[in-house]
Order: structure tokens, then sequence, then C-alpha cells
């Protein structure tokens, strides 16, 4: 070999080395640009996992989000109105003091004109002696101290105020200028006795009888009753049978052992009773709220509520825990009725009357 061909040689494997240089360097930068593209694959993997859990959340919570933003809606619904109601209300009271303020003037220029009218009248009709020294407004007391005992013995609203309005006219026709107190006092009277809310015996009467219309037994269905008896009936043999085979001690044991049982009973007594138990305790509840009643209508406050307990206490002891939720409600409501209210003091305009009439005694002594 020539020096030609070896220096063709070394030129073919000099560029021979220089392309598998070129071929790794190739491979190289291959494998990390592969490496690189693993790596930011992995990297929008995860972030794509986390965003596949963010997204489960926001899915999760955007049912809650809504029913927030109805309730936020609702919460601004219900102040915007709550402000306007409490505009209109706030108009309402300032309308109302206009009203008073304008009743008060106007009650108090009627009193005037009323009092101008019985000048004139008194001028007109020429009384010589004053009205006051009348003993015939004895019937003007007479009907106040009536119906002052009308309110205060029986609580007749109706009757009192027949009584008063009775006696003021009686004043009107005297037409004298001394008793116009006396009637602005007799018109206050009658304004107290229409204000006061007495006891309503009619509805307490109807919810007694509603309770008691409720507290009716329920009889038991004739099927129960035949199923029970086919029952008895289809474990009559078996149990004669049972009978005949057991031995005298057997028999002894078994009557040791049911001569004294014990327990755990969480059956109400009620539900032990048979139809004609249940009939007397209903019979017996009947009795203590028909007693309920007439104290009531006697209105006796210290008996009456005295009968509520016991008939609560009844209640507690026979009937089960679900039906007598119902029933201590409707006796609760009852216990807390006041039979023996304060009563409003009408007794001024009689007061009054009897300070007058006093006075024109005194004077007509004077005189005298």
């Amino acid at each position: 070999m020539n020096d030609e061909q070896q220096n063709l040689l070394k030129k073919l494997n000099r560029r021979t080395r220089f392309t598998q240089f070129l071929a790794w360097l190739a491979l190289f930068f291959t494998m990390v640009g592969i490496a690189a593209g693993y790596k930011n694959w992995l990297r929008i993997h995860e972030k794509a996992k986390t965003n596949a859990v963010d997204v489960a959340e926001i899915k999760s919570v955007l049912p809650k989000l809504a029913q927030k933003e109805r309730l936020t809606a609702l919460e601004r619904e219900i102040n915007k109105n709550y402000k306007g109601n409490t505009a209109e209300l706030e108009n309402a009271l300032l309308e109302l003091r206009k009203i008073q303020s304008s009743t008060q003037n106007i009650a108090e220029t009627v009193y005037t004109q009323v009092e101008s009218l019985t000048k004139q009248q008194e001028t007109v009709t020429k009384i010589q002696t004053p009205a006051i020294n009348d003993w015939s407004l004895g019937e003007v007391h007479f009907l106040l101290q009536t119906g002052l005992q009308l309110f205060n013995l029986k609580q007749d609203q109706r009757g009192a105020v027949n009584a008063f309005k009775l006696a003021d006219a009686l004043l009107v026709e005297r037409a004298s200028i001394e008793l116009l107190p006396l009637r602005k006092q007799i018109s206050k009277d009658i304004a107290s006795i229409k204000q006061y809310a007495g006891i309503n015996t009619s509805d307490l009467s109807q919810k007694i009888d509603m309770v008691l219309d409720q507290l009716k037994p329920v009889a038991i269905s004739t099927k129960e009753v035949e199923k029970a008896e086919e029952l008895i009936s289809a474990e009559e043999p078996n149990r004669q049978e049972a009978q005949k085979n057991t031995s005298l001690v057997s028999r002894v044991k078994t009557t040791i052992n049911n001569a004294v049982v014990i327990r755990k009973e969480n059956k109400t007594l009620q539900a032990e009773m048979d139809n004609e138990e249940k009939e007397r305790l209903y019979q017996l509840l009947s009795l203590r709220l028909e007693t309920l009643r007439l104290l009531l209508l006697q209105g006796d406050d210290t008996n009456y509520h005295q009968q509520v307990k016991r008939i609560m206490s009844l209640i507690k002891n026979y009937y089960p825990i679900d039906a007598r939720g119902r029933f201590l409600e409707q006796l609760a409501a009852l216990d807390k009725v006041n039979l023996d209210p304060i009563l409003p003091d009408i007794s001024s305009s009689l007061k009054l009357l009897e300070e007058l009439m006093s006075n024109s005694i005194l004077e007509k002594n004077k005189d005298n």
C-alpha cells in the first residue's frame, strides 16, 4: 500500500470519526430534548391533575354558591321590604300622632262648646237654684254606683257602660255648669271600661270542649277482637297437650316461676287497659273538665288552676308520650288564663259626685 492510499484512509477515518461525533452529538441533543419534553409533559400532567381537582371542587361548591347568591338576594329583598315597612310604619305613627293631637284638641274644644251651650241653656231656662243642690241627683248617684258594682262584681262591661250613659243623660237634662267636670269624668270612666279586655269565657269553654272531644277513647275494632280469639283458639290444643306431657315437678317449677314476675314495663297504663277501663278514665276526665268549666264561669281562679294541674297529671300518667303532647299544650294554654285580673278604677266619677254633693250640703248649712 502506497502513501496516497494511506493518506486517503486516514482522511476517511477522520471523516468517519467526525461523522460519528456529529451523530452522537445529535443523539445527545435528541435525548436532552426528549428528557426536557418528558419533564415538561410531567409538569403539564401534574397541572392537569391539579386543575381537575380544582374543577371538581368548583363543581361541588357551585350549588352552594348559587344557593348563597339566592340567599343573599333574598336577604337583600327582605332588607328592602323591611326598610320600606319601617318607613311606612314611621309615616303611620306620624299620622297617628297627628290624629291624637287633633283629637285631643277637638275634645277640649267640645268641652268648651258644651260649657258655653250649658251657660246659654241655664240662662234661657232661668234656673233659680243650682242643680247640685237638687237631691234628685240621688238617681245619678244610684246609677253610677250600680255601674260600678256591675263592673267590679260581675265584670259586666255592657251593663256598666249603660248605667254610666244613663247617669250622663240625667246630667245633660240638669244643664248645670257645676256638673260639667262630673260629665267629663264619666266620659273618661266609660272609655276605661271599653278599653278593658275581659275574659272570653265562651272561647275558653270551646277550648275545653275541644280537649274533651280529643280525649275520647278509641275502641278496639272487631277485626282485632276476632283475630285475637282465633289465635287463642289455635293455641288452646297445644297448650292442653303440653300440660298433659309435663311432669309434676315441672308444673311445680312453672307455678313457682309464674308466682312472682319482675319485668321492665315500657307500656303506658292506658295500653294495658281494656275498653271498659278506658271508658271510666274518659268519664273521670270528662267530670274534671266539666268542673273546670264551672270554675271558669264562677271565676274561681285558685281552684281553676288546681283543677287544670289535676287533669294534666292524669294525662301524664295514663296517656303515651306521643299522644299526651298536644293535650298538655292545650291545658297549658288554659292554665295561663287569669280569672282574677286587675280591673281599672272607674270610681272617680262617683267620688266626684259625692264630693260635689257634700260641698253643696256644707254651703247650704252655712247659708242657713
